[in-house]
C-alpha cells in the first residue's frame, strides 16, 4: 500500500475535526448551535488573521468601509496564506445598499466537513452552520467592528422539507445588525 501524503493526512483531518466540533455542538447545544459556531467561526477568522501576521508577516488591508471589502480583504489575505486560489472562486453582491452581502463560494475547502456532518445531522434551515460563510461574517465583524448574522441559502420542498446541495456551489448571505 502506498503511503498516504501528508498533505492529503492534514486535509483530512481537517475534515474529521470540523465535522465532529460542527456535529458535537448541534448535538450537545441544539438550537443554541448556530450562535457558538458563529463565534467559534469569529475566533478562527481572528487567529487566522494574526498567525498569518505573526508567522509569515502577512497583514490583512485595515481600510475598508463596506460588507463586501471586508471579505475581499480577508479572501486575498488567504490567497497569500495559501487557503484559497483566487477571488475568482467567489461571487460577491452587494444587496440592500450594502447591509447584506450575498456570497457564492465555487470552492469551498471546507465542503467535505460539511458532507461529513450533514449525513449525521439535522439542521433546521436557520440552523444550518458553514464554516466559509461564518468565517467571513467574523471577518467583517472583526474589520468593521459591527454585529452580524449569516444564513446559507436552502431551497424548501414540500414533499423533502430543506434542500440543501453540496455538489453545487455553497450559497449565503451575510447581514449587518442596524
Amino acid at each position: 500500500m502506498a503511503k498516504i501524503s501528508s498533505l492529503d493526512t492534514c486535509q483530512t483531518l481537517l475534515e474529521i475535526w470540523l465535522a465532529a466540533f460542527n456535529e458535537e455542538a448541534v448535538s450537545f447545544l441544539g438550537e443554541e448551535a448556530k450562535l457558538y459556531l458563529s463565534r467559534a467561526y469569529k475566533a478562527a477568522a481572528k487567529n487566522w488573521i494574526d498567525a498569518l501576521k505573526a508567522k509569515y508577516g502577512l497583514e490583512i488591508d485595515k481600510n475598508v468601509t463596506t460588507l463586501k471589502e471586508a471579505v475581499e480583504a480577508y479572501i486575498k489575505l488567504s490567497i497569500e496564506g495559501g487557503l484559497f486560489s483566487s477571488l475568482d472562486d467567489f461571487i460577491l453582491e452587494e444587496l440592500k445598499e450594502g447591509c447584506v452581502l450575498k456570497i457564492t463560494v465555487k470552492k469551498c475547502p471546507y465542503r467535505e466537513a460539511c458532507k461529513l456532518t450533514r449525513k449525521k445531522v439535522t439542521f433546521s434551515a436557520a440552523q444550518i452552520p458553514c464554516p466559509r460563510i461564518g468565517c467571513f461574517k467574523g471577518a467583517v465583524e472583526i474589520l468593521l467592528n459591527v454585529k452580524c448574522g449569516y444564513r446559507v441559502d436552502v431551497k424548501e420542498n414540500e414533499c423533502v422539507g430543506i434542500v440543501f446541495s453540496l455538489e453545487e456551489n455553497c450559497k449565503g448571505k451575510i447581514v449587518e445588525f442596524l
